[in-house]
């Protein structure tokens, strides 16, 4: 008999069962059920809280396909800790007959008081899960009330500063509270006027690129970091308006909203990525001072809400243009972006790609617009046609400017070192976060979970700076070069043409192309082959000023 054994295990620490100890208990039930072959199944750093891992789905399907007719794991909730993919996974261990043995718990739906006794532990672990997510959400409810700030990156106009204080059991603590930095405050007061008068957020941010306004870490101000502005409500004043505004809206609001202090925002994020809906946003009274007048920042929004009702004749127009995501302007190295329109002389649809620099503030960049039409005929023709000798030409060439490579590869070392400083002060704040949490198990946890994921993102880009490194010192062989890219053209040329969604022949095209750079002065384009190994010349490093192939005579 062939038995599966499954072992999850949601990120590295001291406690529970390692993987391999889960590995080994299974094995010693299996063997005692007769068990003569086993198939191993392992997720390491995957939650229980959905099916959506690896090795779980590739379980699934080897049991749709009878490879095996047990499956052994060493606890209910390894399998999942939600109630319905539980019971959409029994059912399908059922329908191809399929056994489930839960060790921990000593179940085994072979018998009908096993099954039963499953599907209850199964409600039990759903509903620690929930309880677990409510204590967190009681305990940031809790924090929030202080209007302190929890960290991370500080919105433009302001910087963190910690304040010390005693708790109620005498104990010394501290956290940290935003303070204005008076520079910065200025050009979020102007960007709120200019959005009261232009109404837009593209308008805003063509003027604050025209005027050479720059954000906090001195990049330019794009059409997204204005919105970000002004729909963060950490500017305005926590006042009657704003309670009521947010409390319309659903919003959890707490704190005093007398005036005197500005809005701070909590569980505004999942993860710091998705944005949850604004009813489950916790809206407090802050330690910082206000900014923006309660009635200016909900005018802003108003005019926001009515901007998104409006119908746009040009939405998804993207997924029409082939080329999206891989042009870049040679002039200021800007990425290029797809515009499109009904010509009302001509009567035809046309077609551009536009500098998105060039776009914000002309007088920045003057670089022309690509048609769309004649630069994708021209790339897909000239990548159709390489030939060996052009690839060996272009690696030739690649081999020669090597200098110029190395400094390119330092300056992706620099990125790099720079974001692992950037993730270790993240860790330390975290760190010092925890010194102000009452002795709470379930958010101690969640705080420690974070510092290990940032942890592990630091060993990635520690092993990836270390690659950087050896490519420096690593002289690639021609032949391994021009056998992996031609591969990879022979690929492209069977599979583009099978299709006609503009997407998945974008995602072949992405296969063979790092980026293709526009110079709009001599009429050119310059398209850049990608290599994903490493220590070849092109590739290792995704760099605009390469100059792998040029194909001639494309303009508007």
């Amino acid at each position: 008999m062939i038995a599966a054994i499954y072992a999850r295990k949601s990120i590295e620490t001291d406690k529970g069962e390692s993987i391999e100890n889960q590995i080994q208990l299974c094995k010693e039930i299996g063997i005692k059920a007769g068990v003569t072959e086993f198939l191993y199944y392992k997720d390491e750093g995957f939650s229980g809280g959905n099916t959506n891992r690896p090795k779980f789905k590739q379980m699934m399907k080897d049991a749709k396909s009878k490879e095996f007719s047990m499956l052994i794991c060493y606890r209910l909730d390894r399998i999942s800790r939600n109630v319905a993919d539980f019971s959409s996974t029994l059912e399908t261990l059922q329908k191809y007959n399929i056994d489930f043995v839960s060790i921990k718990e000593h179940f085994d739906t072979s018998t009908p008081i096993g099954r039963a006794m499953v599907y209850i532990a199964s409600v039990f672990a759903q509903l620690e899960r929930e309880t677990i997510a409510e204590r967190v959400s009681d305990n940031m409810l809790e924090l929030a009330k202080t209007g302190r700030w929890l960290g991370g990156t500080t919105p433009l106009g302001f910087k963190s500063e910690a304040i010390n204080y005693t708790d109620i059991n005498g104990k010394n603590k501290r956290m940290f509270k935003l303070i204005i930095v008076p520079d910065e405050i200025k050009i979020v007061k102007l960007i709120f006027n200019l959005y009261v008068e232009k109404k837009g957020f593209p308008s805003v941010a063509h003027y604050l690129c025209t005027h050479h306004y720059k954000g906090k870490n001195g990049g330019e101000f794009s059409q997204g970091t204005v919105e970000q502005i002004i729909k963060n409500p950490v500017y305005t004043y926590a006042d009657k308006r704003i309670y009521d505004y947010f409390k319309n809206k659903g919003a959890i609001v707490c704190g005093e909203f007398n005036g005197k202090h500005g809005v701070i925002t909590y569980n505004k994020r999942k993860k710091g990525k998705k944005e949850n809906p604004i009813n489950e946003w916790i809206i407090a009274a802050s330690q910082h001072k206000g900014v923006i007048p309660s009635d200016i920042w909900i005018k802003c929004q108003n005019i926001n809400t009515l901007n998104t009702q409006k119908s746009s004749p040009r939405s998804a127009t993207g997924k029409k243009f082939l080329l999206s995501g891989l042009l870049v302007c040679g002039e200021c190295g800007s990425g290029m972006s797809s515009w499109s329109r009904n010509n009302p002389k001509s009567g035809k649809y046309e077609r551009y790609y536009r500098c998105n620099l060039k776009n914000r503030a002309s007088t920045r960049c003057s670089s022309k617009m690509l048609n769309a039409d004649i630069a994708e005929d021209l790339v897909l023709s000239n990548i159709k046609g390489i030939t060996v000798e052009q690839l060996i030409d272009a690696y030739d060439k690649i081999v020669s400017g090597e200098k110029s490579r190395g400094n390119l590869i330092k300056e992706e070392q620099l990125k790099l070192e720079s974001q692992i400083e950037t993730n270790t002060k993240m860790i330390q704040s975290l760190i010092r976060k925890l010194a102000l949490l009452d002795d709470d198990p379930i958010i101690i946890s969640e705080f420690q979970k974070e510092i290990n994921n940032l942890n592990i993102q630091n060993s990635s880009l520690q092993k990836e700076l270390f690659s950087l490194k050896n490519i420096l010192n690593t002289k690639a062989s021609k032949l391994d070069y021009i056998d992996k890219i031609s591969d990879n053209l022979e690929n492209f040329k069977k599979l583009f043409d099978s299709t006609c969604d503009i997407e998945k022949k974008r995602s072949y095209l992405l296969e063979i192309v790092n980026y293709i750079v526009w110079n709009s002065k001599n009429r050119t384009l310059q398209v850049n082959l990608f290599n994903s190994t490493s220590s070849t010349p092109i590739g290792g490093v995704r760099r605009r000023e390469n100059k792998n192939l040029c194909l001639e005579n494309v303009s508007r």
